[in-house]
């Protein structure tokens, strides 16, 4: 049994499902999620969150407290390790850094994975089964219908992350906001690269200050009322321009154009560039 630990919004959500999903595949067991974290916010320093994955055509498997607890070494099981050398066979496994560990392949077939898991090579072997997972379902698309239409050629999603990057101190510090410079020099690269005036459609979660700030051709803001729809319509579009976001990040991964040109920025973390965590595919284009 694989269960992954959730935290974090939805973008975050799909990387530690994938993650899961890449070891319950190679081990042929049950993938199973611990969502006991989302809610909880110690000392302020974390946006709470609710379980986003019901958006998708994928399992819900929600573990129970029982086998949560199969993972935490019990006073017998430590007299067991000190007297006798027998290792609980259930380990829990903490992401360290947030570079790739290649170790993540020596893993057993009973883990528990703590972390972020922000790199498609936790689940480059799962590629297909990750992209049918995260299927939207029936409601999703139907509710993107209308939307879906007015995605004209040379459609481009650009995505303004703000929210808690603005509100909360502690991840303004850790994540840092992408620039207005960032977005101009993605879009005069496009501009260029496709020999075409572009159709900006504009994703965020800050639309007041986007309608304020940007001040591109053919700017279109759907009045979308979900992240869900955002997420979707976003891989629908050709081509995408994406914030220093997990949720952006899929957005653009899931889209299935074959030509499609994604540009991301240099800097995923404050001071921390995209390339040295090996965050971004390496087709990806930085500014």
């Amino acid at each position: 049994m694989i269960i992954t630990k959730l935290i974090g919004g939805l973008g975050n959500q799909m990387f530690q499902y994938a993650a899961g999903l890449e070891l319950a595949k190679k081990w042929n067991v049950p993938l199973k999620i611990d969502v006991n974290h989302l809610n909880k916010n110690p000392n302020g320093a974390y946006t709470q969150r609710q379980l986003e994955l019901s958006i998708f055509n994928l399992p819900i498997n929600i573990a129970t407290e029982t086998e949560i607890n199969l993972f935490h070494e019990s006073h017998l099981s430590k007299l067991l390790y000190r007297y006798f050398g027998i290792k609980n066979k259930y380990q829990v496994v903490n992401e360290i850094g947030q570079t790739f560990n290649s170790n993540f392949y020596t893993l057993t077939k009973n883990t528990y994975l703590n972390g972020f898991w922000q790199n498609q090579k936790y689940f480059i072997n799962s590629k297909i089964e990750v992209v049918n997972s995260f299927t939207f379902n029936q409601k999703i698309i139907e509710s993107c219908n209308e939307f879906e239409k007015q995605l004209l050629p040379n459609s481009v999603s650009l995505h303004v992350r703000r929210g808690d990057y603005v509100s909360l101190s502690s991840a303004n510090q850790f994540h840092g906001l992408c620039s207005i410079e960032y977005y101009t020099n993605a879009v005069n690269y496009l501009v260029n690269k496709l020999n075409s005036n572009l159709n900006l459609f504009i994703f965020s979660d800050d639309v007041e200050w986007c309608k304020q700030n940007l001040n591109f051709k053919n700017c279109i803001y759907l009045k979308t009322t979900s992240a869900a729809q955002d997420l979707y319509l976003m891989s629908k579009c050709e081509h995408n321009i994406i914030a220093n976001s997990s949720f952006s990040w899929w957005g653009a991964w899931l889209n299935q154009n074959n030509n499609k040109i994604i540009i991301a920025p240099k800097n995923w973390f404050n001071g921390v560039e995209s390339e040295k965590l090996g965050i971004l595919p390496d087709n990806w284009i930085t500014f």
